[in-house]
């Protein structure tokens, strides 16, 4: 394996990159995906994490990568077994921000020692670019969602202390304007659900514009080929290098999915089952869950739903279980926890995915093979849904009220069948347009020819010290 030498020293040497990820499984597994990417292409990268997490982290990174670990200071009623944001409340998550926020003398003294020409960050540490810049580092902010997740932000102002605008995201740029025509209330709370902090702290929101304008780069987990709109909307509006990463998916996972599961997939046909997963940190309500499942259970297809609730909220889970419950033996399944989402949406019997609109959920779906129903809960998710619904067609959404965002049993056995059955003719666009999403997501080469390009600019942008 070659090595990326950098001109300007005495000897030569490999690109140093300290990747810095936020406490989000869904945020640490892209920033993992990215290192071995790297890695594998002479970069020499470590990676900073608690030692809480390092074990999980080490069992998907690239064992060459060494993980540094750095502590979480106490903070007045976050428990001090509360390592990441899986399962938090948003009470829960708010302190985690503060935990992480007083951690920057720690990361400071880590990034002095270590000395990289590049520090790879999440944005709610978006105090690093200011760190970085007084060490001599270049600070990149790496954005797990894709472009148009920070294009939408942009249409909100990108100075911290502007508040965010709904006559603004009615006015996009020309781009992105067939997007986010006749966007309906409930979807602008959701977009804005991260636009408010808890006293004196800061929102997400903030975090995220300070972030973007703090930092000597912004990298996106995208590629031309899905999103070239925004992200040269991004690089004219931000003035500032933009670098896609490419969708990073990871090799098949190895090992084999719990036999109870395997076995109960296994009874169906090629693409006739209908899975219903909303990730690790997005919940819907206990009526709306009950709405889905009833939904669901319309469509006449074999099914397999993972519903979870916050970890504080154990009469949820308790009435989950008791009212919902496993129905394991029939045609459907409902359970809650953890399950291998990559193995079963690579399952031959899996043919549908009814999803939150996580990014990286998204393009592992279309990579396996399925189908996408959209119903988006927060944030990015609503942007993520207008791209793979209204620009790359490759995805139905599930019809809601437009005041709170309401589903029906009925509205959910629409959107299902639409994907599922064929004759539609919408579906028959949908599913060819899936398909040939698929067919970029797999082309050979694609993603190294994107690590070797963010390399390059990489490079480019530590050359100008």
């Amino acid at each position: 394996m070659g090595s990326l030498a950098m001109e300007g020293d005495n000897h030569d040497q490999p690109l140093q990159v300290v990747m810095f990820p936020y406490l989000a499984f869904g945020h640490i597994f892209p920033f993992v995906h990215l290192s071995n990417a790297l890695a594998a292409n002479g970069v020499n990268v470590t990676f900073l994490t608690l030692p809480s997490l390092v074990p999980k982290i080490r069992l998907s990174l690239d064992p060459n990568i060494p993980i540094l670990s750095y502590k979480l200071p106490p903070i007045d009623g976050l428990p001090s077994d509360v390592y990441s944001t899986n399962g938090c409340s948003e009470v829960l998550a708010e302190l985690l921000r503060q935990a992480m926020d007083a951690t920057r003398p720690q990361i400071a003294k880590i990034l002095a020692k270590l000395s990289p020409q590049v520090v790879v960050f999440d944005f709610v540490q978006c105090w690093v670019p200011e760190v970085a810049e007084l060490l001599g580092i270049k600070s990149i902010y790496f954005c797990v969602f894709n472009a148009i997740s920070i294009a939408s932000t942009i249409l909100f102002g990108l100075t911290p202390h502007q508040r965010p605008s709904l006559w603004r995201l009615r006015l996009p740029p020309r781009e992105l304007l067939s997007m986010y025509l006749r966007v309906k209330p409930y979807e602008v709370r959701g977009m804005l659900s991260n636009a408010h902090g808890s006293g004196s702290e800061a929102s997400n929101f903030s975090r995220l514009v300070s972030s973007v304008a703090c930092c000597d780069a912004i990298a996106v987990k995208s590629t031309y080929e899905m999103e070239a709109p925004s992200i040269k909307y991004l690089s004219s509006q931000c003035r500032k290098p933009v670098l896609p990463t490419g969708v990073l998916l990871p090799k098949a996972p190895a090992g084999d999915l719990e036999p109870k599961l395997a076995e109960w997939l296994n009874k169906f046909p090629k693409g006739t089952v209908v899975f219903c997963s909303f990730g690790s940190e997005s919940y819907l309500s206990m009526k709306q869950m009950k709405e889905l499942v009833a939904g669901i259970e319309m469509t006449g297809f074999p099914f397999l739903a993972v519903l979870n609730t916050t970890a504080d909220a154990p009469k949820d889970r308790q009435e989950l279980e008791a009212e919902i419950g496993e129905k394991a033996g029939g045609r459907g399944m409902v359970s809650s926890g953890w399950v291998n989402q990559p193995l079963i949406v690579r399952h031959p019997a899996v043919g549908c995915y009814i999803n939150h609109g996580g990014w990286s959920s998204i393009v592992e779906a279309v990579e396996g093979g399925c189908q996408l129903v959209m119903l988006p809960v927060k944030g990015d998710q609503y942007p993520n849904t207008k791209l793979m619904v209204m620009q790359l067609r490759a995805a139905v959404k599930i019809n809601r009220r437009a005041w709170d965002g309401w589903f029906t049993r009925t509205a959910v056995r629409k959107a299902v069948r639409t994907v599922m059955v064929e004759g539609s003719k919408k579906g028959k666009v949908v599913r060819a347009n899936n398909s040939k999403l698929r067919e970029i997501l797999q082309q050979e080469g694609l993603q190294e020819d994107y690590t070797k390009g963010f390399i390059t600019m990489l490079t480019e942008l530590v050359a100008s010290l």
